[in-house]
């Protein structure tokens, strides 16, 4: 049977009395740690190792309670500890965790998981060396949950992980269990990597999405007025589901308006705004935080988020006047809570969701953007000037704001200062901007030509994003010295090629220079992704790719794998006629045929060994079997290896589309002339029957020796000869056999 721990108000507050003899108040010794842990093997020993320094400095002792461990989590604990307790899992977190704070002797107990390693714990360390814990009867160390492997994303949380320990002292609720809260409360800035809310695959998130969901639907069942559960089953569904995360949040809230509680309240309320914000329910977050979110002095923290929602859906909607206040708001309580001048005690309920250096950042990109709209530009170049270009997945909203800057001042100088401090960066933060800078030039070619001119006229001649637009500014201006200045030193350079450096290989056929050695340095991604940015950025794309006729300086893989690129996206250019894309994609077969056999082995081009060949080498394989049935006539091959081949390849399926429609035209064509001679053919036979059965033996004969030609073995025609004794002529009758 399920051991079930009793549900209590999770925001009861127990205000503490010391009292007891002994070195701690009755206790032996001041602090235990408690941990459960199931196949944590690949970070616990980095766990337990980060407790050493405060186990060496505070009388401690180290209790883990594991519930089932397969892997080597038990022998990395037994080098910590000696007190492992053994539990049979019952899908309840807290019944777990109250097997350790029951043989717990410390004064203290504080707990953590598997997954998470302190940074330090010097201020927990001072906390209880000092005595300055006999004053308190909790304290919470933050929790930095991640959201990327890359550790620069993440959300702070004051997690309340340190108790004094009371008479009748427990965890309550099967899952996100929790001790009461005890007062007076202490805040440490210590804090835990948390990687917990990371997944690999989709697979395992899933799994623990479920597994999480069904203890909750478990707990609410058990206890429908527990109003945490309400708010963890919300943050559930908060990112994929927001619609399901409100539904969630009015639960709550209804049971709340029976059962007043402030804390939960608000924390719900503070989840019900970022459903509203991703659901671009904007009215209902403005009358929410008008209406329902009180504003004092220990809400302030989370208004944080409330700003920081009511900023992007103002943003969203283009109240811009409205978007900037918040905006400001959002920013200065950032700046705030940065520096510890905020009351923490409503985070002990609800998780900041926008207090992290992204989510700053992105409020500033917002805020830059309303400036502009409003054409209030000396705001908006400060926060130009403002933005850190430090997160990749801002990079795009930076660059637009950028971008529409230069476009709207006619300034274009902060394009080179914005690439500047890119490079200040670091390198991945700079390529990264390139590509980004790339992908968003202005459509207009006059803003275009002022964007990258601002690169090009930088000193740094070692950098090829400032070459590559020198190289540009020579073709445009028509300097075919310049021009072929840039391109020698692209011949020459030995860096790292990307797709952002198409217009080399472009410029390099415009000039009809011989471009395999280029081709050579270049990866098959990057070739591929060359043509793309081409036949996007060019006007003239297929006018260049046309009358290329360059040396070659020696036959090529990369080369015909280059030609290959090029017929793939002027086969998927817009604008084409559908004769000619058909033409053009048999071409393109012919062209895939002979690279496979300069790449593959022929045994390796047989239906047993294609599927271990990549998807793309796949589709060329079947469309030349599809070409070869084509040519032997073989309707039903020819069909069949079309199918295999989109189904490997859907980024051709304009050429396949019409290959296979131009096919079911033609046999709808020639059923329809098959059924219309058969219509004929039974006309001619009932005149036959008639001249026969009125004896007119030689005219019907005549009728017959016309059938025959195109019907020679129709068992009506062969009977028809015997009774008119007609003999066609045979050498006649050859010459209009199909042949």
């Amino acid at each position: 049977m399920k051991a079930r721990v009793r549900q209590e108000n999770v925001s009861k507050e127990h205000i503490i009395r010391i009292s007891g003899e002994g070195p701690y108040h009755g206790h032996p010794i001041r602090l235990t740690i408690g941990m459960i842990v199931k196949n944590e093997e690949k970070t616990l020993d980095r766990c337990l190792s980060s407790l050493k320094p405060l186990m060496e400095a505070v009388e401690s002792e180290l209790i883990i309670t594991d519930t089932g461990s397969t892997d080597r989590t038990v022998k990395i604990a037994e080098k910590y500890t000696d007190h492992i307790i053994h539990f049979q899992w019952c899908d309840d977190f807290s019944a777990a965790r109250n097997t350790g704070l029951k043989a717990a002797r410390g004064e203290w107990f504080m707990f953590l998981d598997g997954d998470e390693w302190f940074e330090d714990t010097n201020e927990l360390i001072d906390f209880f060396t000092s005595g300055e814990c006999d004053r308190y009867g909790s304290a919470s160390y933050i929790q930095r949950n991640y959201n990327n492997f890359d550790g620069k994303r993440y959300n702070d949380f004051h997690a309340m992980r340190v108790y004094r320990v009371y008479q009748g002292i427990r965890f309550v609720n099967v899952i996100h269990e929790n001790i009461p809260a005890v007062k007076p409360i202490k805040f440490v800035n210590d804090y835990v990597h948390h990687y917990g809310y990371i997944f690999h695959c989709e697979a395992e998130k899933r799994k623990k999405r479920s597994r999480n969901t069904t203890l909750l639907e478990l707990e609410i069942k058990d206890h429908p007025k527990n109003l945490k559960a309400y708010l963890q089953s919300a943050m559930q569904f908060l990112s994929e589901d927001p619609a399901r995360a409100e539904q969630y949040c009015n639960f709550g809230l209804q049971i709340e308006r029976e059962n007043p509680d402030p804390h939960w309240r608000l924390s719900l309320l503070h989840i019900l705004a970022t459903a509203y914000m991703k659901e671009n329910k904007s009215d209902k977050l403005f009358r929410l935080l008008e209406n329902d979110v009180p504003h004092n002095a220990e809400t302030e923290v989370l208004w944080i988020d409330f700003h920081g929602c009511a900023q992007s859906a103002a943003f969203s909607v283009g109240d811009y006047e409205r978007s900037i206040d918040h905006g400001k708001a959002y920013l200065k309580l950032y700046e705030k809570n940065r520096l510890g001048q905020l009351n923490q005690y409503c985070t002990l309920f609800s998780a900041l969701q926008l207090f992290s250096p992204l989510s700053r950042e992105r409020a500033l990109c917002i805020l830059g953007e309303s400036f502009l709209s409003l054409n209030r530009i000396s705001e908006a170049r400060h926060i130009l000037d403002s933005l850190e270009i430090s997160f990749e997945e801002l990079l795009a909203p930076e660059v637009k704001f950028l971008y529409g800057f230069g476009g709207k001042t006619g300034d274009w100088t902060c394009v080179s200062g914005f690439y500047r401090k890119a490079c200040g960066a670091g390198e991945e933060i700079r390529d990264s901007l390139r590509r980004t800078m790339e992908s968003q030039l202005p459509e207009d070619l006059d803003k275009r030509t002022f964007a990258t001119r601002e690169i090009s006229a930088m000193t740094d001649d070692d950098d090829a994003y400032v070459r590559i637009n020198r190289l540009r500014d020579a073709e445009r201006s028509g300097n075919r010295n310049a021009a072929q200045r840039e391109l020698s030193w692209f011949f020459q350079w030995d860096g790292d090629w990307d797709a952002t450096l198409y217009d080399v290989l472009f410029y390099g056929m415009k000039e009809q220079a011989d471009i395999t050695p280029l081709l050579r340095k270049i990866g098959a991604e990057d070739l591929k992704g060359c043509a793309v940015n081409m036949q996007t950025q060019h006007l003239d794309f297929l006018e260049v790719i046309k009358n290329y006729r360059g040396p070659d300086s020696g036959k090529s893989m990369q080369r015909a794998f280059w030609l290959l690129c090029l017929k793939e996206q002027v086969i998927l250019t817009q604008g084409l006629g559908d004769e000619e894309v058909i033409a053009l994609f048999w071409e393109y077969a012919s062209q895939s045929a002979q690279y496979l056999r300069m790449l593959y082995r022929p045994e390796l081009l047989s239906p047993e060994s294609v599927s271990a060949l990549p998807r793309e080498h796949r589709f060329w394989y079947y469309i030349n079997l599809a070409l070869s049935a084509r040519g032997q006539g073989n309707d039903v091959a020819y069909i069949a290896n079309l199918r295999h081949a989109l189904h490997g390849y859907p980024v051709m399926k304009k050429p396949i589309s019409l290959l296979l429609e131009q096919f079911q035209q033609k046999e709808k064509e020639r059923k329809e002339k098959a059924e219309e001679f058969r219509t004929l053919a039974g006309r001619v036979k009932e005149n036959i029957k008639a001249l026969i059965a009125q004896g007119k033996l030689e005219e019907a004969g005549r009728y017959t020796a016309q059938l025959a030609r195109l019907l020679p073995d129709d068992p009506d025609v062969v009977r028809f000869r015997t009774l008119t004794h007609t003999e066609p002529d045979m050498n006649e009758l050859a010459a209009h056999l199909p042949q």
